[in-house]
């Protein structure tokens, strides 16, 4: 028996491979794979073929909800049980599709419950199907609001809520209306995708992206520089000034 355990945080993994070996005590042809991240998950499975993974939805660059983009035509043959850190609009969702999920921190007993019910026959369609529903009921749960993976789960917050966003490599930064900010498992460009249909956002500078609602000032001392509602300092490329005063002059003038 094959089992794989994909999460980017190796307690998580630790934690899930100590208490598998309890579980399976009598069952020495137990075989335990772990991956750090979903590609590396996807290499796995396509060459040792598990019956079970245990995938985490909140990782870095590939969510878990991702995994069946990577099977466009070979069979699925395994069952999957998500981990999630904490999400209410998660637990809705999986409870509405008929999805296998366990809460960090992992409880023993609910895990060795969880894998008992895996004795049904595993079907392709079916699997294919939940999957689907469940990352539609996602979408629609979400309503309006986008959604940004945050280290403990997932938040859902309207764009108007969002006053800028800043690049930090491959993550971003949410600053929040209500003062708080929010670091994200997503690039800049991303966001700036997701939010290309509200005329609002605008990409000052290479690293940032801002609400246009929440302008207060625009400074050119020492600079170009976008002054927010929430005090931040935003510099305006050279090469974006007369397309940002033409911008401002369309909204406001």
């Amino acid at each position: 028996m094959k089992i794989l355990v994909i999460d980017d945080e190796i307690s998580a993994r630790r934690l899930l491979i100590g208490m598998l070996q309890e579980i399976y005590t009598n069952k020495p042809e137990l075989i335990l794979f772990e991956a750090e991240n979903l590609l590396e998950g996807i290499e796995i499975i396509k060459k040792e073929a598990p019956c079970l993974v245990l995938l985490d939805i909140e990782m870095p660059e590939h969510s878990g909800l991702e995994i069946l983009n990577f099977f466009q035509k070979e069979t699925i043959n395994f069952h999957i049980i998500f981990t999630t850190a904490y999400s209410q609009y998660a637990i809705e969702a999986f409870k509405m599709n008929a999805i296998d999920y366990l809460l960090k921190p992992i409880d023993y007993n609910e895990l060795e419950l969880t894998i008992n019910k895996l004795n049904e026959i595993i079907d392709k369609k079916t699997i294919e199907k939940k999957l689907e529903d469940l990352r539609k009921t996602f979408l629609e749960l979400s309503g309006s609001k986008i959604v940004l993976e945050v280290p403990h789960g997932f938040m859902f917050v309207s764009p108007d809520e969002i006053i800028t966003l800043e690049a930090d490599g491959m993550y971003t930064t949410a600053y929040l209306k209500n003062q708080s900010k929010v670091l994200i498992a997503k690039p800049l460009k991303y966001f700036e995708n997701q939010l290309s249909a509200y005329s609002f956002f605008y990409r000052s500078h290479r690293t940032y992206l801002i609400n246009l609602k929440y302008l207060r000032e625009f400074s050119k001392k020492d600079g170009f520089k976008i002054i927010l509602e929430n005090g931040m300092k935003i510099p305006l490329s050279r090469e974006r000034k007369e397309e940002f005063l033409s911008l401002l002059k369309g909204m406001y003038i």
